[in-house]
């Protein structure tokens, strides 16, 4: 994507948009940065959302992302805390496995299992006051070899004890 122009007053006007629609049906929107979209950098996503600000409309953050694309954790505790609609959690190698591609779709690993400084993002985004809900995204191969119930289990006893770090 890096050859495509971004239309930031279209992308604004239009993300508003949206948010206003969602607003009649009692729902939020949120935006995703990703390394590897034309939304990448968090000065370019915070002006898409807060040009025009909408009470439902913000950034969803997730850690994979902020670290792949080199955003530091001091950048994030500094989003106003209104622009932060949820957070997804989850862990990965120190290298990129691979493309951002193959390691986001693949290599993914639970929280606590790779080299993500997890509770210093947790920290940020507390700083930053958000106080909503969290999510656990773990894409990978040996992952999905688990059972349901298994990848559940664990995935919730290793995301509860980077909160548990915290305190």
């Amino acid at each position: 994507l890096d050859d495509v122009a971004l239309d930031m007053p279209r992308m604004i006007e239009s993300f508003a948009a949206l948010s206003r629609e969602a607003a009649t049906y009692g729902t939020s929107i949120a935006l995703e940065i990703m390394p590897f979209s034309n939304i990448r950098t968090l000065s370019t996503a915070l002006e898409l959302v807060s040009t025009d600000p909408q009470p439902n409309g913000g950034l969803y953050l997730d850690i994979w992302h902020m670290a792949r694309g080199g955003i530091d954790y001091s950048e994030v505790a500094k989003i106003p805390q209104q622009c932060i609609k949820a957070v997804e959690l989850d862990d990965a190698d120190r290298d990129v496995v691979g493309t951002l591609w193959d390691d986001t779709r693949f290599h993914r690993r639970l929280c606590g299992e790779g080299a993500l400084d997890i509770p210093a993002f947790l920290s940020a985004i507390r700083e930053a006051g958000y106080r909503g809900p969290y999510a656990v995204e773990i894409i990978s191969r040996e992952y999905r070899r688990l059972s349901l119930e298994e990848e559940a289990k664990r995935s919730f006893e290793t995301t509860v004890a980077q909160f548990r770090n915290l305190d």
